[in-house]
């Protein structure tokens, strides 16, 4: 029991802290996850939206820490009460969003690894039933280290977990999984997709005795049993899936300028600055100012570039594209954003507190 213990302990604590981690490194993109659950659709707590990020922050270092802490084997009782709550939590999440189909996506490993509800659930279940076998066994856990080792490890996991999280969010995160990461081919992005295998399933009855079979549709041509009118006909017809569809990596990018689609135009062309704006109603003056007078220089410079927002009208003066607002939070954590496209493909992109000089931009 001892070993299968601290076996289960470490598998435990190395998920927590791998799923931790790559939702620690995009706090931003977590927390529009909370805000799914927290809608109309789903919970409706409205009160909670604006308390989405600091609910973020705390969650993923939490996660990640406790993690931690189980393979340290420190603060024990907490540590393993901690994690069945959370994972009795995060299954009655899970759950409800594969039965009620209402979020696609847990958000479970971020970006990194995309779970289908029901499966995200079972993950659960199974974590949830390895927590139970660790408290049955935790007499069985002792710390890895001496206090002080075990403690200096501590510190220095929460300070390498507040720079990670300060970064996602004051700059870029410091590893992008999405696909508009830096080197990826959004045109090839856009037709990476997987289409629907399926199979239709005939059930015939027999006119005379009643008797009845089922014909795929090959079956149903080939046989020629269509043809037999008068012994036979079909009683029900169903779509099996033999295969699900898999969407296009990049989807939803859609360049509406004024009624004219310019997408086409934008992933051809040899050089682009891409400005996303995904909140336009929440710019402020001066950064309405800066993102003029970038546009300006860029001008002068001749340098083709768009500005992409949720909401044209509310960036006047400064005139803009419109695109769905999912896709432009995808594109960039930042409000506003910078993403230079050549041919299609993302050489760059930038934070609106790292945006670079003209002259920079120009070399790009």
């Amino acid at each position: 029991m001892k070993y299968i213990t601290n076996l289960v302990r470490i598998v435990v604590g190395i998920i927590f802290i791998i799923s931790g981690f790559v939702k620690v490194i995009d706090p931003i993109g977590f927390s529009y996850k909370l805000e799914e659950y927290f809608g109309p659709s789903v919970f409706d707590i409205s009160v909670l939206h604006n308390l989405a990020l600091p609910m973020s922050i705390v969650f993923v270092i939490l996660e990640v820490m406790l993690g931690v802490f189980l393979l340290l084997g420190i603060l024990k009782k907490l540590t393993i009460y901690s994690l069945l709550i959370l994972i009795v939590f995060f299954s009655f999440l899970t759950f409800y969003s594969a039965y009620y189909n209402v979020v696609t996506d847990c958000g479970c490993f971020g970006d990194a690894l995309k779970l289908k509800p029901w499966t995200s659930f079972y993950k659960d279940i199974a974590l949830l039933v390895m927590i139970l076998l660790i408290i049955s066994g935790s007499k069985y856990i002792t710390p890895l280290f001496s206090t002080k080792i075990n403690g200096t490890l501590v510190v220095v996991s929460l300070l390498f977990l507040g720079w990670v999280v300060y970064q996602g969010i004051a700059h870029l995160p410091i590893i992008d999984f999405r696909p508009y990461a830096v080197g990826k081919n959004l045109i090839s992005g856009m037709n990476d997709g997987i289409p629907e295998v399926n199979n239709t399933v005939y059930t015939l009855r027999n006119l005379k005795n009643n008797e009845e079979k089922n014909y795929t549709a090959d079956e149903y041509i080939n046989t020629e049993i269509w043809k037999d009118t008068l012994n036979w006909a079909i009683k029900d017809t169903k779509v099996e899936i033999i295969k699900e569809a898999i969407p296009n990596s990049v989807h939803d990018f859609i360049v509406d300028c004024q009624n004219n689609d310019r997408t086409e135009e934008i992933l051809n062309s040899d050089k682009i600055a891409v400005f996303t704006v995904p909140f336009a109603n929440k710019l402020t003056l001066i950064e309405k100012a800066k993102l003029r007078k970038i546009t300006n220089e860029l001008n002068q410079k001749k340098v083709k570039f768009v500005i992409l927002s949720n909401d044209p009208g509310a960036l006047t003066p400064v005139g803009s594209c419109s695109m769905d607002q999912t896709t432009l939070k995808t594109i960039n954590r930042s409000n506003p954003g910078l993403m230079v496209l050549k041919k299609g493909i993302v050489v760059a992109k930038y934070h609106a507190n790292d945006f670079p000089e003209v002259k920079e931009m120009v070399k790009l």
